[in-house]
């Protein structure tokens, strides 16, 4: 994290980490010390690849260290400068950068631990939180940075900066400010004290929730209680089942995960109510049960959050994480939602007695609500049924490889760009790296290199992790590892670094990875992101690429799942992996036809999400407090959901998105950036969705510019007007214009 970011006290990017800086000060402190540090420690190196089998636990301790002293030694010298002696460069950009090398520590301790989880590394983090709380308390309370700050923002040459620096020292007094610099030292010391617990805290989360994924297993011996599974599911379930010790080939077994791609699909597509039911009660064991329990955890929390803001001078959390995003406060962004769920509501309404009809008929009973383990199944064979459309025909027609050249077939001509996979090797800790290789830290992971084909300069370079294993936690995301330093004397922007993760269908051992079309969905949605971070272009490392603020961070992800929809987007990554033959034209007819099936229910769900993040974090004393998180949630969201016959425990046991993520207080800004992108996309949709002048516009007017302007004038400059709020609605036929 930078120390922009210690200030702001939350870590803000993609996967919940801050971004990677790397910078040249020009007030450089104890460069032979950095020298120094770089050949001994193997988080520092600044190489444009990092070696990941030299990133043990134990180093990362030790390498975090070094690098928390130099921070110290950084601000000690930032917070004596003379006012007459302040420039940008030794003041502000020497702060923002005066942690840098603890950012990438940090920032590959986080991206090991998410790719490939252990006992080490976890313990490792945990040791290191309290230094770490110490350093930013110590930021906090350090009267002679901020009055050196504070002193250089009033200087005169402030105002001759170029408006992205002028920009960048605005923001900066905001975060000292929002932070509690202004703080008498008792209120500083309790701020400390409640930053230093939520540190704990999350992680303490974030622990259970894996462990409690990890820890549930379902093992099938009777094949009879998997009907209605399709073929390549059974054989990777049985070879997973065999791994694990479970089964012969002979007689096998199959074994079911809560990895999505597991019993997800059990949910959707088995026939036998029994095996639904099992997998339902073990989703319910996320962050649940005695050994794995979060919700004391949830509870301390929110009181903890609402203490902090308080004492930073915000009625709430979500006041307090929201005044700078577009949304500009708490109760704006709760009017967003209600708002959102007051037009649905009618439409939503008409579509839960569809679905009570459609059971009722199924079960051949009248029902007046539905097992939560059968939602999802009956929803699944409702489309099937409605549209004479089964998703799963889909599979052939998308597999892993295809779909990547696809996508870069259509966004390489679009934004400009061209893409090259790079050779890649696993090293085991000790080995040398072979001549011409690149060391990655699974054997499945993938390097791409991205160019600018107008310049042929080297924009950066992306690895790609698709694939689920039991080390890594589950979802999807992008991690910005490095941006590179900005253009100057005539070159370009050094390479940037980021990653894909992500937990989508996996081989077999007789068929390559068959994506269902929600696989293709979320990879299209992650190279958005992808893209935003490559095509950055800024005069600031920090405000780089996805650093732009939460609610527009998913602008460009949301917007590139259109073209997984549209039949000029599926024709660059359909083909048959037998044949080669092209998706048949029906087969595309009846995909988009099953696009909008029951929308009001769709973008409801996602609504009661966002609703209960910020009722969490707005009115927590009045709903929750005291009361069982899961009845209080359920109690909160009944009227917006379709009547079920037994309760699910809280969603907040195990989103790890609002608890230990940049989410907090901030779910509602995937349905805010989901109106951005509907109404963005309509632009592609007139231009012509393969137009390479309406990709170039984009990629300069928002892709390209990060946080070096405010989002709102970003969005203008594309669509050369304000958002419409009804985008959303009126692309899924809930409101006309």
């Amino acid at each position: 994290m930078t120390t922009r970011n210690i200030l702001l006290t939350a870590v803000c990017a993609l996967t919940g980490v801050s971004m990677l800086q790397a910078a040249d000060i020009v007030e450089s402190v104890a460069p032979a010390q950095v020298a120094a540090a770089q050949k001994e420690h193997p988080f520092f190196q600044d190489i444009p690849y990092p070696a990941w089998s030299q990133m043990s636990a134990e180093q990362a301790l030790k390498d975090a260290r070094v690098g928390i002293d130099l921070a110290y030694e950084r601000i000690d010298a930032i917070s004596k400068i003379k006012p007459e002696e302040a420039t940008f460069e030794n003041t502000f950009l020497a702060l923002a950068y005066a942690s840098r090398e603890l950012d990438q520590v940090q920032g590959y301790m986080h991206h090991l631990s998410s790719v490939m989880d252990s006992p080490e590394m976890r313990a490792a983090q945990q040791e290191l939180m309290p230094e770490l709380n110490k350093l930013s308390a110590s930021i906090n309370a350090n009267e002679a940075l901020w009055l050196v700050i504070r002193s250089a923002a009033a200087q005169p040459w402030v105002k001759e900066l170029s408006p992205q620096k002028q920009r960048f020292v605005q923001q900066t007094v905001d975060s000292f400010h929002d932070s509690g610099a202004d703080l008498p030292p008792d209120k500083k010391a309790r701020k400390a004290e409640i930053e230093a617990e939520l540190s704990q805290l999350t992680l303490s989360f974030a622990k259970n929730v894996l462990d409690s994924t990890n820890a549930w297993e379902l093992i099938i011996t009777d094949k009879a209680e998997l009907a209605g599974m399709r073929e390549d599911w059974m054989a990777a379930a049985a070879a997973d089942a065999l791994e694990h010790g479970y089964g012969t080939a002979e007689s096998p077994a199959w074994r079911i995960t809560l990895e999505f791609t597991s019993y997800g699909d059990v949910m959707s597509d088995c026939t036998v109510e029994a095996t639904r039911k099992k997998c339902w009660e073990g989703q319910n064991s996320i962050g649940n049960g005695e050994k794995y329990n979060n919700e004391k955890i949830v509870a301390r929390v929110m009181e903890l959050r609402r203490e902090l803001a308080e004492l930073l001078g915000f009625d709430t959390y979500a006041d307090l994480k929201t005044k700078r995003r577009m949304v500009g406060g708490g109760d704006n962004a709760m009017a967003f939602i209600d708002n959102m769920m007051a037009k649905v509501k009618p439409a939503f309404e008409q579509e839960c007695k569809q679905v009570l009809d459609y059971v009722s008929r199924c079960r051949g009973e009248q029902v007046n609500a539905v097992n939560p383990w059968d939602r999802r199944y009956y929803l699944t064979q409702m489309a099937k049924e409605q549209y004479s459309f089964d998703p799963e025909t889909l599979r052939p027609y998308q597999e892993c490889n295809r779909v990547i050249k696809g996508m870069f077939n259509t966004f390489g001509p679009l934004y400009g760009v061209s893409y090259e996979e790079l050779p890649t090797v696993c090293l085991k800790p000790g080995e040398p790296c072979p001549e011409g290789k690149i060391e990655v830290w699974h054997p499945e992971v993938r390097l791409f290199k991205v160019t600018d084909t107008a310049t042929g300069n080297h924009l950066g370079t992306f690895y790609l992790d698709l694939f689920p294993r039991a080390s890594k936690r589950a979802g999807a995301w992008v991690m910005p590892m490095r941006y590179g330093k900005p253009a100057a004397n005539g070159k370009p922007h050094e390479p940037h670094l980021a990653t894909i993760t992500g937990n989508l269908t996996a081989p077999t051992a007789d068929k390559p990875a068959l994506f269902s079309h929600y696989d293709v969905e979320t990879l299209y949605h992650e190279f958005g992101h992808m893209m935003h971070c490559m095509c950055g272009d800024t005069e600031l490392e920090s405000h780089c690429g996805t650093s732009v603020t939460w609610d527009f961070v998913e602008l460009p992800s949301q917007m590139q799942e259109n073209w997984t929809w549209e039949p000029e987007g599926i024709a660059q990554f359909a083909f048959h992996y037998e044949t080669g033959e092209p998706i048949p034209a029906e087969m595309v007819q009846k995909l988009n036809a099953s696009r909008y099936f029951l929308p009001a229910t769709d973008i409801m769900s996602q609504l009661c999400v966002g609703k209960l993040d910020l009722e969490m974090h707005m009115n927590y004393a009045e709903k929750f407090a005291g009361k069982p998180l899961d009845a209080a949630s359920s109690d909160l969201l009944r009227p917006w959901r379709i009547a079920m016959t037994a309760e699910s425990p809280s969603i907040m046991r195990h989103l790890t998105h609002c608890i230990n993520g940049g989410y907090a207080a901030g779910y509602y800004s995937y349905k805010w950036a989901e109106v951005l992108a509907a109404d963005a996309f309509t632009r592609f949709k007139k231009e012509g969705i393969l137009n390479p002048a309406t990709g170039a516009s984009f990629r300069k007017a928002v892709l390209s510019v990060g946080d070096s302007k405010p989002a709102a004038d970003a969005y203008r400059d594309f669509m050369g007007r304000d958002p419409n709020p009804d985008a959303l609605l009126e692309s899924h036929g809930l409101i006309t214009k």
